[in-house]
């Protein structure tokens, strides 16, 4: 069973992780001007093209983590979205943000 310790512990990792991500963005998106020769551009390019895609996983995190929030807030954290039984504690510490039980989130990526 979820206690609110639980509960109130995990809004608090979910609240950092979000903040954390959000600082990694943010980061990413203070980048130098282009180098001065066309194999630093290239090189710079490839990196950007690196962060932008960790960006956009980073901002896909933050917004399924924020769902969690929302469901903490609702009172329906912890139940899984289709069958409504319990997730497993030991899947929420790893997962914060699962919404389905092991059982749903094995079904759902086959």
């Amino acid at each position: 069973m979820i206690t609110k310790e639980f509960i109130d512990k995990q809004k608090a990792v979910i609240e950092k992780k979000i903040e954390s991500l959000a600082s990694m963005i943010q980061k990413n998106k203070k980048y130098e001007d282009a180098g001065s020769a066309d194999e630093d551009n290239a090189q710079e390019f490839e990196e950007f093209e690196g962060k932008t895609a960790l960006d956009r996983g980073a901002e896909t995190e933050i917004k399924n983590l924020k769902k969690a929030l929302r469901r903490i807030k609702e009172g329906t954290y912890g139940r899984c979205r289709i069958c409504n039984e319990p997730i497993e504690t030991s899947r929420l510490l790893a997962y914060p943000e699962a919404d389905l039980c092991a059982t749903h989130a094995k079904e759902s990526s086959s």
